[in-house]
């Protein structure tokens, strides 16, 4: 048998990495960070930092360091505070002839895909519009959005843009957008493709699919105006999207002979296994360990149990009840790649993990 000091084992898990929880990964996400104090009107894209118009609708930006109409808290709009520090944006989520304003914005890092996420915004309905909406949403987008149109993003516009984009999600309502003195506070999670790297935010609808409600008289054949401030707008990682009966395979995990090494990732990667774990009672896992094709068979059986075993305890040290988990070795029996080059052998070397929800012992 080769020496197995000189020719080391590894174990990769495969997982991607997870960003820290709690991490807005929106760039100036408060509007706080500013090129220059708004002076000018319809001039977002010059003004604040990170933040443009994916379309040709013009969106503001409000800071209390204006001496314009642009200020905070009075602006040509009327009066709002801040949710949160000195700035915030306004656009129209209806107006006339399909009118729309939308804003966009790079993400700190790609997102995982599999991963879930949770954004959150705050909006308040401007004192002067006429109506309220309840229909705001949003989309993803690989690249930045360019679109020479002052109307909707509808999905068909969406579906012929340079980019990959998400279909459009709609936050949930239970009515409509018309506090005009508070902030409302909107929120879903989505679960990520793996390109998302631009965030675009509005109303995706035209006129007549938008749910309309008018606050002030106007004439039966004018349309009216909804417009809305935008503030403190958060994306944050809530953890994998594990599903049951399915293999996972795990990364950031190096076994050298003899010896068990967590890298900070890798723990990362094992507390979202052990949070989902935690946050899902009627489920237990099961930890599988792999080699390669080198070395005996009766070395590499134990070596995957070692490995798997080590694993198991680390989710048990983290606090999973021991009942809830077992380990098991299959040396080098399942290869997932059986062309006996290093990229295939690389790829053999792995631990996995499957959640099953509990048997019924009393049907």
């Amino acid at each position: 048998m080769e020496d197995m000091k000189v020719r080391p084992h590894y174990i990769l898990f495969l997982l991607m990495i997870s960003p820290g929880f709690g991490q807005n990964l929106v760039q100036n996400g408060g509007f706080e960070d500013f090129v220059s104090c708004p002076v000018k009107m319809s001039n977002l894209n010059k003004d604040a930092e990170h933040w443009s118009a994916p379309t040709l609708g013009t969106t503001d930006y409000f800071n209390e360091c204006s001496r314009t109409k642009l200020g905070v808290p009075m602006n040509f709009k009327g009066k709002q505070e801040p949710y949160e520090g000195a700035a915030y944006a306004g656009l129209y989520l209806f107006a006339p002839r399909d009118y729309r304003e939308y804003i966009q914005v790079p993400l700190k890092e790609t997102l995982e895909k599999g991963s879930r996420y949770r954004l959150t915004l705050f909006l308040s309905l401007s004192e002067k519009s006429d109506g309220a909406v309840m229909d705001m949403g949003a989309v993803f987008a690989e690249k930045p959005l360019s679109v020479h149109t002052k109307r909707e993003l509808s999905q068909n516009e969406l579906y012929t843009a340079s980019t990959q984009t998400s279909h459009i999600k709609q936050f949930p309502v239970t009515g409509y957008y018309q506090d005009k003195q508070n902030w409302m506070e909107l929120s879903f999670d989505i679960v990520s493709k793996g390109f998302e790297n631009y965030l675009i935010l509005g109303n995706f609808k035209s006129n007549a699919g938008t749910n309309y409600l008018k606050t002030i008289n106007t004439s039966k054949r004018e349309e009216g105006y909804s417009y809305y401030y935008l503030d403190d707008i958060s994306l944050t990682y809530l953890g994998p999207e594990y599903k049951t009966d399915e293999v996972y395979v795990l990364d950031h995990v190096n076994f050298n002979f003899d010896r068990f090494d967590l890298q900070p990732k890798a723990e990362q990667s094992l507390r979202d296994v052990y949070e989902h774990l935690k946050k899902n009672p009627n489920l237990k896992v099961a930890i599988n360990g792999h080699t390669d094709d080198l070395g005996s068979d009766e070395y590499n059986d134990v070596l995957s149990r070692e490995r798997a075993s080590s694993v198991a305890q680390y989710l048990i040290n983290l606090g999973l009840d021991k009942n809830r988990i077992t380990s098991k070795g299959f040396g080098d029996s399942k290869p997932l790649d059986t062309t006996l080059t290093e990229e295939a052998r690389r790829k053999n070397r792995r631990v996995e993990f499957v959640m099953t929800k509990f048997e019924d012992e009393n049907p």
